[in-house]
């Protein structure tokens, strides 16, 4: 789960989401189409550790869908549906996808949960204490979904949507949401619109190899959408991929989510995730600016054993002015890959990741981080 991730857990299941790919060399495809896999499903149980929900043990099913098997210009879509039960009595149900209709003149994209979803706050700011930490225990309906048209090669356009509907909130007596202390504390429903550009150079929608990815959203919430918080979103996230030798890739990100107006606090950028500022809880630190950068070196091992080393940092703060470099929080790590479908090149990731003040966090996921 990504700047594409609802915001559930740093990592919920053998899940990890995807967008598009682009600029690359047309797929060699059988002469008989026939014999082209139309649909692929890779059900595999999930079970795994991380932070946000200690052990879990549930089910994923993950499709690519090849929509058009004479069409060599369009890619590989696909899905995901998620089913987890996690030690930390949580629930979680998703459903995620990716689809690029014939020749990509169109790309849609989003995500549908429902979260029974106890977890940890610490209160808002980049420096807030541990000794804040509260559990308070919710719901949330999240939806997310766009309507993009093709511009250019690669480049897309159009119409996002997304809502987040919390309620049941039961804080910790004595805490900062029981006191009202933070916008949202008592739930509500945050629902807006607005628009998103992509570029998607990439080769490959789950493991990409080489060239680019930047994204750029904008979405208003507000009365007249139905929302009980009013306030604007803006979504930032460049990736480039360097190929510097056969099967040796090193990829960067440049993330970023800042707010103007007052999110409620489970709308507030969240820092820690399975794909960006791993080894961190999800939303240990949050507030209404956020930023991050990562680089990671991925290599073969032994056949169809690869492994990967990242570092990164990142941080929150409450406007733009209040960013530097002497709050960064740093995270480092590593983690093995196994290829688990040859023919779609789709990894089965395995990350460990140390974050600052003793955090830390293992994940399992399928596709890349990023």
């Amino acid at each position: 789960m990504r700047p594409w991730v609802l915001n559930a857990a740093g990592a919920v299941g053998l899940g990890g989401l995807l967008m598009a790919k682009p600029a690359y060399a047309a797929p060699a495809w059988p002469a008989d189409t026939a014999k082209v896999r139309r649909v692929g499903v890779l059900p595999v149980p999930a079970i795994g550790y991380s932070p946000e929900t200690r052990g879990y043990l549930g089910a994923v099913a993950l499709f690519t869908l090849r929509l058009y098997p004479r069409d060599t210009l369009t890619r590989t879509s696909n899905a995901k549906l998620e089913v987890n039960f996690t030690q930390n009595r949580q629930r979680i149900f998703s459903g995620e996808w990716t689809v690029l209709l014939r020749r990509e003149q169109y790309l849609s994209q989003g995500a549908v949960a429902y979260l029974r979803f106890p977890e940890y706050f610490w209160g808002v700011g980049n420096n807030a204490p541990e000794s804040a930490k509260e559990l308070v225990d919710s719901r949330r309906v999240e939806v997310r979904a766009t309507a993009l048209r093709k511009l250019r090669t690669y480049v897309f356009a159009g119409p996002r949507v997304q809502l987040q509907h919390l309620y049941g909130v039961r804080p910790a007596a004595g805490g900062l949401l029981e006191h009202g202390q933070a916008v949202g504390s008592r739930g509500g429903t945050s629902s807006g619109a607005g628009y998103e550009l992509v570029y998607d150079g990439r080769d490959n929608l789950l493991n990409p190899q080489r060239r680019g990815y930047a994204r750029f959203a904008q979405t208003f919430f507000g009365g007249w959408l139905g929302s009980d918080f009013r306030f604007t979103r803006y979504e930032l996230d460049v990736r480039r991929y360097l190929p510097l030798s056969k099967r040796v890739v090193l990829a960067g990100q440049l993330s970023g989510i800042f707010s103007a107006g007052e999110p409620p606090f489970r709308m507030l950028a969240l820092l820690g995730s399975d794909a960006d500022m791993r080894g961190y809880y999800r939303g240990r630190f949050r507030d209404r600016q956020y930023a991050a950068a990562q680089a990671e070196l991925r290599f073969p091992v032994y056949k169809r054993l690869g492994a990967v080393a990242f570092a990164g940092g990142g941080q929150v703060a409450r406007n733009l002015g209040g960013f530097g470099l002497g709050e960064l929080k740093p995270t480092v790590g590593g983690g093995l890959r196994f290829l688990m479908d040859r023919r779609e090149n789709i990894n089965l990731r395995l990350d460990y990741a140390v974050g600052q003040g003793g955090n830390s966090g293992f994940y399992i996921a399928f596709g890349e981080a990023f």
